[in-house]
């Protein structure tokens, strides 16, 4: 039929509806577009060629919406499904060779901390951590992002030596530097500082003329938006590639030891009580994490060992006495963390830890009261306060506890 017959209008009409019904199907989510169309009445309320023309211009108008409305949500579910796929199998984390700062403190005195070298045996552990991570890799393809510090480029030239003829793409990144201690570092004068960092908190302590842990952590989180950022297919971020490119298999990072921990706590946001528990990783340690089968998430395989012939993966250092597992939940991306209150159990899940060793407010009282000579008031000892609120006794040491009169309760009072 023509298109301005009855039966094609009606037709039509019909298409788009069973179009929609098709993205529902499909699992697109379907709410009521607002074409503002309605449909138009069959030939036998028309009655002239004319009116059968002016019904069918809205119901192809309608057809044309609809098919629009499905190819954007079409395109837009499979561009998700391309980015979500395309992202690497891995992101590799990689701390610097032994340097002349670690193996001579006064080094810092009269060379800047972006300027010290590696030593013949940090170069040398460069060389062993490319092949390492070669093993682990194989011929797959590999893009580093690199702190501009010399020792980490000098480790980023010894680890390349295991890719050979094979490309390899290379981005340097300033906020993978080091956390700053200030500026050229008296020996003594730091061993007292880092002294006092130990009594005030590693991960909240300044630097003279330095930087916090928390500053680390600021820039840590920007580089983060950012690395994600570049495993989008459709951005055409990196110039010079083909549009449509796919993103390189695996994320190297060569960078340093509070780097590598502060990356793992963003991510996978541990408490600073968990980030505390994590030692530093030794000279060209190698941290992997693994994108989880079927999500777009990673999850922390450990610490990769390998040699000619074979490679496994092992903890990384945890607990005061270096010798803990390393929880479960401080592998994957924890975004929330569930607890029932009142519940006997409510803060014995390893992931509350951080709750069960907080000061108790009366400790804090006491010592308040040691500094001030003054008894704070009762009123905050949150216990006292929760049952004078429910109304299920007064006080501790109130008149109703006397013998006396039960106190008026806000409520209690007319119109409150």
């Amino acid at each position: 039929p023509g298109p301005t017959s009855d039966v094609g209008m009606c037709d039509r009409a019909a298409a788009g509806l069973v179009l929609v019904a098709l993205a529902g199907a499909a699992g697109l989510r379907v709410g009521t577009p607002a074409w503002g169309l309605e449909c138009r009445p069959c030939s036998s309320a028309v009655t002239n060629s004319a009116a059968r023309r002016r019904a069918a211009a809205p119901s192809l108008m309608f057809v044309d919406r609809a098919v629009d409305w499905l190819e954007v949500r079409l395109r837009e579910r499979r561009e998700r499904r391309e980015r979500d796929s395309n992202r690497p199998e891995r992101i590799i984390l990689v701390r610097h060779g032994q340097s002349d700062g670690n193996a001579n403190k006064t080094a810092y005195e009269c060379t800047p901390d972006s300027q010290i070298a590696l030593t013949d045996v940090g170069y040398a552990q460069g060389v062993v951590a490319g092949l390492q991570i070669r093993k682990l890799v194989g011929d797959e393809s590999v893009r580093c992002f690199y702190s501009p510090y010399a020792r980490a480029r000098q480790t980023l030239l010894a680890v390349l030596k295991a890719f050979d003829s094979q490309p390899v793409e290379l981005c340097t990144e300033p906020r993978l530097r080091e956390q700053d201690f200030g500026n050229f570092q008296n020996a003594d004068q730091m061993e007292k500082v880092l002294k006092e960092r130990q009594r005030f908190g590693r991960f909240y302590y300044r630097f003279p003329n330095g930087e916090a842990g928390t500053d680390v952590y600021d820039r840590m989180a920007s580089f983060i938006t950012y690395l994600f950022r570049t495993m989008t297919v459709e951005s055409d971020y990196f110039k010079g590639r083909a549009r449509g490119a796919e993103t390189p298999r695996n994320y190297v990072l060569i960078t340093h030891g509070l780097l590598m921990r502060i990356f793992c706590m963003c991510y996978f946001r541990w408490t600073v009580t968990e980030f505390e528990q994590v030692w530093n990783p030794s000279n060209c340690e190698i941290w992997v994490l693994e994108k989880v089968p079927g999500k777009i998430t990673y999850q922390l395989a450990g610490r990769w060992r390998a040699s000619p012939y074979g490679g496994v993966f092992t903890d990384i250092t945890f607990g005061e006495n270096r010798k803990e597992r390393m929880p479960e939940h401080m592998k994957h991306p924890l975004t929330t963390r569930l607890v029932t209150p009142g519940a006997r159990d409510a803060l014995d899940s390893p992931e509350l830890t951080h709750l069960r060793d907080v000061p108790e407010l009366r400790k804090a009282a006491e010592g308040a009261k040691k500094q001030t000579g003054r008894k704070r008031p009762e009123i905050g000892r949150g216990d006292a306060v929760l049952r004078y609120w429910l109304g299920e006794q007064a006080i501790d040491g109130g008149e109703e506890a006397k013998g006396g009169k039960k106190p008026e309760r806000p409520t209690d009072r007319k119109g409150g």
